[in-house]
C-alpha cells in the first residue's frame, strides 16, 4: 500500500521499465541522474530528490519511489 506521503516513480512505461531495468547497477545518484534523462521527473521543483527502491516489511520489492526534502 502506498502512504500518502509516499511519491512512486511515474513516466511512460517503457522509461519506468527501462529504469526499474537499471535499479540493480547504478547507484541511487546515478539511478536518479538516469530517470532525468528519460523524462522522469521528481513530483515537484524542489531540490534534493533522489530516485530509491523501497521495500515492506517482508522485505519484498515495492518499487522505484522518490526521496526528497523533508514534508513539512
Amino acid at each position: 500500500m502506498i502512504e500518502a506521503n509516499e511519491h512512486p516513480v511515474r513516466g511512460e512505461a517503457a522509461a519506468v521499465a527501462e529504469l526499474y531495468a537499471q535499479k540493480e547497477e547504478l547507484d541511487t545518484r546515478e539511478l536518479t541522474a538516469y530517470a532525468q534523462t528519460l523524462g522522469i521527473t521528481p513530483p515537484d521543483d524542489r531540490p534534493d530528490w533522489s530516485v530509491v527502491l523501497k521495500y515492506s516489511p517482508d522485505l519484498e520489492e515495492r518499487g522505484l519511489f522518490w526521496a526528497g526534502p523533508d514534508e513539512d
